[in-house]
């Protein structure tokens, strides 16, 4: 059976509070590692230093605990970017120490296209991310020409496995922000389109996406002369009545119960969607006679009336109308639906409770 579920794919914030807990825990234990190569290298500067970047991941760690996530981020970004100008100071460009700084760049710069931010927000990323592109620069010139008073040289074994490492870190970086920026980005995006898209009572379709799918539908219809288009429009009988005498809850409860209903011919291949307050639009399977989509909407209008609501200890049963229509050639959308609309209000007229077609 083709799928016409009509699925589109679709291309949030930013990290989650989760993530960066994981962060600043994962840079806590590499400052713990880092402690212990200071100390083998007699970098006795970078151990002072090292300390503090320890505790200041602790503090980072706790802030984050008392859900102070932008401060704790603040925090660890401006722990990373002096922690890598204080190294490649003390130990000197070769070890790569600078490299560091394009991580914090990404993490820094990325945000500045989030929604939402304002001005002032977005020109402290700019100022920020300019001065972390300036100190690169300005301390690997300086590296070069020897200009650092670099005390603690490593071997240079040692200096071009810390080089590559660094590299390694500072590249694994900026993929997981960009990744994981993008993949919120995504799931922010497919919210946007399900609360475009979809009911927010119901969580079915709206008009809106039933329209683009009727639209598709018809064009099919059009190309291919065998195909059988059959829409039908339900509306519940006595809606006012039911949210007049057991409350506007009971009459969101019957909307929701007879999506259910609808939902158990999922799989049959009916398409259905919210056409707008108590009514809902049904597309039938497309490898169906007009005559079984009538019999399988006797079989829905069956199953309702069969149905019982218990809202606050009061048992409601509820029935549905019915008008359905087929394509013919010719036929715009509206012409198709006002069709069966037509034909709900006949069976609206002629005593309710029954399918029209």
């Amino acid at each position: 059976m083709r799928d016409r579920t009509y699925k589109q794919v679709v291309g949030g914030d930013y990290l989650s509070d989760k993530q960066y807990f994981v962060v600043a825990t994962a840079l806590l234990v590499v400052h713990l590692m880092l402690e212990a190569f200071y100390i083998w290298l007699g970098a006795t500067p970078m151990v002072i230093i090292n300390i503090f970047s320890i505790l200041t991941y602790v503090v980072s760690i706790f802030v984050l605990i008392r859900n102070k996530v932008l401060l704790s981020i603040w925090i660890m970004v401006f722990e990373v970017y002096l922690h890598a100008l204080c190294c490649c100071v003390v130990i000197g460009i070769t070890c790569g120490y600078q490299l560091w700084l394009f991580g914090t760049l990404s993490c820094v710069f990325l945000p500045f296209f989030l929604p939402g931010l304002n001005g002032f927000q977005k020109k402290q990323i700019g100022i920020f991310s300019t001065i972390i592109v300036a100190s690169f620069m300005i301390i690997t010139a300086l590296g070069r020409r020897g200009l650092l008073p670099t005390r603690y040289n490593a071997t240079f074994e040692v200096a071009s496995v810390l080089y590559y490492a660094n590299a390694f870190l500072s590249f694994s970086a900026i993929m997981f922000y960009a990744a994981a920026y993008n993949i919120r980005m995504s799931e922010k995006n497919m919210e946007l389109q399900m609360a475009a898209e979809h009911d927010f009572l119901t969580g079915i379709y709206n008009r809106q996406r039933m329209q683009k799918i009727l639209d598709s539908e018809i064009l099919r219809a059009q190309v291919f002369s065998d195909m059988h288009l059959m829409v039908a429009i339900a509306d519940i009988d006595y809606f006012k009545k039911i949210n007049d005498t057991y409350g506007h809850v009971a009459g969101d409860e019957a909307l929701k119960e007879l999506t259910n209903v609808f939902a158990r011919y999922l799989d049959a291949g009916l398409l259905y969607g919210r056409w707008g307050g108590e009514e809902f639009l049904l597309i039938a399977p497309e490898d169906m006679s007009y005559d079984e989509f009538a019999k399988l909407l006797e079989d829905i209008r069956q199953q309702v009336e069969d149905n019982e609501l218990l809202i606050e200890n009061a048992k409601i049963k509820f029935t549905i109308s019915i008008g359905a229509a087929i394509y013919e050639k010719g036929d715009t959308s509206e012409q198709l639906v006002n069709l069966a609309d037509d034909r709900l209000y006949k069976a609206k007229e002629t005593g309710r409770n029954k399918v029209v077609y």
